[in-house]
């Protein structure tokens, strides 16, 4: 009974069940009616339309990314207090395990030493005291707030030890989920319950009800220790039996046995959301094999007596909270279930974290700050990436008619039912659309029309030969689907590797690139198909025109080959040298991190989001958000991040860029009195309440004590070692901002009263900035390597598929040199883009940088590349025949025949591409403008660079075992 459509991978098949079931429905009753071919084919084109346009309706509008629609930003806080006892307790673990062992005579072997490791939490691989591993912090909160990988949510580092959580707009009930997913630790144990009846637990009890921590110690040897008792997810008939206190703060808290055997989630593969045997949702988990030899022996353990009277109760802890208590009956290994009185959305929680793994941290269980901000883009660019996507998308539509004449309208009729499909399906797996995904949902517009145009060419020649039309229209579509189906998979290959390695931000581009590729073989093909038999039958087309580009071409390409070369080597050469000039300055923030910073206008100083763009712009990569408070008019609160990682030169910017605009602190503070005497007993101490309208937080009020400190002179009388101590009411988080702060020092009244002072008087010419700390890129360190070798693979998987499908090496290694020189001109370009936008600022050319979006559009490219690249080596395997050998004449010959083709697929990209970059506004022009340079590069690569090396490589293959090389071509 798994509901396994409650998997974060089940929306795919959901998604394509969509359009596919009432296609298939639509095609069993046709053939039930006895419907002819024809209709049936018919019914499931209509169907499949239908299906598409119902979703879309209901579930318009699609679910938009942060940078469209806004969203909320949480900020959580490594709990440092949690972390130095977890630290503790596994330090004390493994000194008892260590003894237990040295007791034992017992060595410790490769299988239990993996076993211990894989037993502990993710923090028991760094000593106590270590500083926490950010970047694992970050990777295992995105795998919980975003399992499946659909969902458009950002997790990089905040700060020294903070990090944010941004997500797109959704219900308060999701982000309260996301609330729960992230503060919670994750780190499930199963240990057996104290038992007043069995004489084992006598010393665990009697030494737990004296106890007044949650530790319960014999000689420093921990044997026992009290947790929570979820009341809410255990049935009162379940309570009894147990041994309980109530703690200081009310809860009700259970005393547990710990066990050698130390079995904990670490050991688990997999838990799945299931049903008990009350119908009652539940979990179901399964132990690697070492977990289950554990788990094993610890339920064997605590077997029932002969007598079945004294019984053993299973606990099952996360995070220090009983879940639940089953009673042992018989011995569990590999699997088990977690019952009791949970709700489906419980368990919901549960699967995520545990699938997910124990952070290797843990966080305070509130966020520091949680605001809500409006899109990062601003109304301005939104509106204009609109327009020009709009825009594009019609100039594409209308060039088809143009040239194809009715050929052209069944392509737009195709191109509009695959944009309708795939929104369809993006819609159903609830992935959320950015501006880029957008852009690349426009740009595979341009692609979803090169499988038509491979056709209509193809059905072009067959005309040119004189077939009839129905003959030529089937031969079209037959010899064309081999090279669609080629093109189509080898572009899928780089779409899952984008799926499988990318960022949250680049997964939504991924999903539209892999559905437009998977719907084209439907819209392009089958739908095509569909409505030019049903006008030729019907006797609505007699013949087909079309405009024609080239006439017959004889072009000698590959004797361009050596100057071809040429080019792209000093190209290449004056890319690696702006590469190496410009370092770590090629990489926006999306990569290098920055600043982020909270600015606070005074109220008649406010500015919309437009001006505070503009005034901010000497910052490098900056992005502006508003930020929505309660009470407080939205053109005064905005957050600002920049790639610029120097907080002070920020700051400075800041108020350059906002003269007087800005909010400052006021400081009001009481009556100073005495404090007691300090720890050592020896010296008096003072203290006084603080109070800001505007919060403070506890970094930022340390740094303005400290800086008034030493202004006041009072480290040069010899006071350096004055001490302060900052308390507020309810503080559990340094980073927290407060208004209320209770100031101890060791300075005494009048001192005091002077720093104050001085301090009030710096705060009020302090902009109050609510926030400002550094951020990680939104692509860390190991993703980055992962990345590297995933894109590998990636090219190597395209060589093997190549190899396979032409019968020869030489073809694939030709193809992927061919798309690595596509992205390597375009990476160069962009390094050049510094130096030639003085120049070339007409042209819109602008200091670009390699960013997120910039990566999918390079992997785009490395589609398009082996796209136009699988067209000329198609035509030359016909040409080719069963040659062994592939000549110059072959190449030139297959690379003629192909070449308005080649112009045309790119050429519709270009088109859509070329409003993009000159309409689209900021916020895809750095996208644009590295599509267009790809597009370029690619169409030269597959006419100068990839077919020659095919040739090339096979005569350099054959110069070998004969000593004699095979004369290349002329030239």
């Amino acid at each position: 009974t798994l509901p396994w459509w409650r998997e974060p991978w089940a929306g795919w098949p959901i998604a394509i069940a969509t359009v596919l079931v009432p296609s298939l429905v639509a095609w069993v009753i046709a053939r039930a009616l006895r419907v002819s071919d024809m209709w049936g084919r018919i019914a499931v084109v209509l169907t499949a339309l239908a299906a598409g346009v119902v979703v879309v309706a209901t579930g318009w509008p699609p679910r938009l990314g942060i940078d469209l629609k806004g969203g909320v930003i949480l900020v959580y806080e490594v709990d440092s207090a949690k972390q130095a006892a977890r630290e503790r307790e596994l330090a004390e673990q493994e000194a008892r395990e260590r003894s237990e062992s040295d007791a034992t005579g017992a060595k410790a072997t490769p299988a239990n030493q993996a076993a211990k490791a894989a037993s502990q939490p993710a923090a028991a691989t760094a000593p106590a005291g270590m500083p926490v591993d950010m970047d694992k912090l970050v990777a295992a909160v995105s795998r919980r707030v975003n399992p499946g990988g659909q969902k458009e949510v950002t997790v990089r580092r905040y700060g020294l030890d903070q990090l944010e959580v941004i997500v797109p707009a959704v219900d308060q009930a999701e982000i309260d989920l996301i609330k729960r997913v992230v503060s919670s630790a994750g780190v499930l144990e199963f240990r057996i319950v104290a038992n007043p009846d069995d004489p084992r637990h006598k010393q665990v009890i009697d030494l737990g009800t004296r106890a007044v921590g949650t530790a319960v110690n014999d000689g420093g040897r921990p044997i026992g220790r009290w947790v929570e008792l979820d009341t809410t997810k255990m049935n009162p008939s379940e309570q009894g039996g147990l041994v309980t206190r109530s703690s200081p703060d009310g809860r009700t808290e259970v005393l547990m046995v710990l066990d050698r055997f130390n079995v904990t989630g670490g050991y688990l593969t997999r838990a799945l959301s299931s049903y008990d045997q009350s119908l009652q949702p539940c979990v179901n988990f399964s132990f690697t094999s070492a977990g289950a030899s554990l788990f094993g022996a610890l339920t064997g353990a605590n077997l029932p007596d002969q007598a079945n009277r004294l019984t053993s109760r299973l606990g099952i802890v996360l995070d220090d909270v009983l879940l639940s208590a089953p009673t042992i009956r018989s011995a569990i290994s590999s699997s088990g279930q977690i019952t009791g009185s949970f709700k489906q959305a419980d368990v919901d929680f549960l699967v995520g974290v545990l699938n997910a793994g124990s952070l290797p941290a843990a966080l305070v269980s509130e966020p520091v700050s949680e605001q809500s901000i409006s899109p990062q883009l601003g109304a301005d660019t939104i509106r204009s990436g609109a327009r020009a996507m709009l825009l594009a998308t019609i100039a594409v539509l209308l060039f088809m008619l143009a040239y194809y004449r009715f050929s052209g309208l069944v392509a737009d009729i195709a191109v509009l039912l695959n944009v309708v499909l795939v929104l369809a399906l993006v819609m159903s797996v609830k992935a959320a659309l950015t501006l880029a995904g957008l852009a690349g949902l426009v740009l595979s517009v341009g692609m979803a029309v090169d499988a038509n145009v491979l056709i209509y060419e193809r059905i072009r020649e067959e005309l040119d030969r004189g077939a009839a039309l129905r003959m030529a229209i089937r031969n079209g579509f037959q010899r064309a689907f081999s090279t669609i189906v080629d093109s189509n998979l080898t572009t899928l290959i780089t779409g899952i590797v984008l799926f499988a390695i990318g960022t949250d931000q680049l997964k939504g581009f991924a999903v539209t690139l892999i559905l437009g590729l998977t719907l084209n073989l439907f819209t392009a093909v089958y739908c095509s198909r569909v409505i030019f038999d049903l006008a030729e039958r019907c006797g609505w087309i007699r013949k087909l025109s079309m405009a024609r580009l080239f006439g017959q071409t004889n072009i000698p390409f590959v004797s361009w080959m050596r100057p071809a070369v040429l080019v792209s080597l000093s190209l290449l050469a004056l890319g690696a040298l702006a590469v190496f000039q410009r370092g770590q300055g090629l990489f926006d923030i999306d990569f290098t991190g920055g600043t982020s910073v909270q600015v606070a206008f005074k109220p008649d100083q406010g500015l919309d989001a437009g001006d505070v763009r503009k005034a901010v712009k000497s910052l490098p990569d900056v992005a502006v958000s508003s930020m929505k408070v309660a009470d407080v008019a939205e053109d005064l609160r905005y957050k600002i991040d920049t790639s610029l990682k120097d907080q002070k030169q920020v700051e400075e910017l800041l108020m350059e860029a906002f003269p007087g605009r800005l909010e400052t602190y006021s400081m009001g503070y009481g009556k100073v009195g005495p404090f007691g005497k300090s720890a050592s007993g020896d010296q008096l101490r003072t203290t006084v309440a603080l109070d800001f309208p505007e919060r403070i937080s506890l970094p930022r009020l340390e740094e303005s004590i400290q800086r008034t400190l030493k202004a006041e002179g009072l480290e040069a009388e010899g006071l350096e070692g004055v001490q302060f101590q900052l308390e507020a009411e309810g503080m559990t988080a340094r980073a927290k901002p407060y208004r209320n702060w209770a100031l101890s020092t060791s300075l005494d009244e009048a001192a005091l009263g002077k720093v104050l002072d001085r301090m009030s008087k710096e705060l009020a010419d302090t902009p109050a900035y609510l926030s400002i700390n550094s951020i990680g890129g939104k692509v860390a360190g190991n993703t980055q390597v992962t990345a590297v070798y995933a894109l590998v693979a990636s090219v190597v998987m395209i060589v093997l598929y190549v190899w396979l499908r032409f019968q020869n090496v030489g073809f694939g290694l030709a193809a992927v040199v061919a798309l690595v020189h596509d992205v390597l001109v375009t990476v160069a370009m962009i390094a050049i883009s510094r130096y030639l936008s003085p120049f070339l600022g007409w042209a819109l050319v602008d200091d670009f940088k390699i960013s997120l979006d910039v990566v999918a559009a390079l992997l785009t490219i490395v589609g398009f590349s082996i796209n136009d690249t699988i067209v000329i080596f198609d035509r030359l395997r016909e040409i080719r025949g069963k040659s062994p050998t592939v000549t110059a004449a072959m190449i030139d010959r297959a690379v003629n025949q192909t070449l308005s083709r080649t112009i045309l697929t790119s050429g519709t990209a270009f088109i859509a591409t070329l409003i993009l970059y000159l309409f689209g506004g900021q916020g895809i022009h750095a996208f644009a403008f590295t599509m267009l340079v790809g597009i370029i590069a690619g169409s030269y690569s597959t006419i100068f660079i990839a077919s020659p090396i095919v040739l090339w490589l096979q005569n350099r293959g054959q110069a070998v075992p004969g000593r004699a090389a095979v004369p290349a071509a002329s030239g």
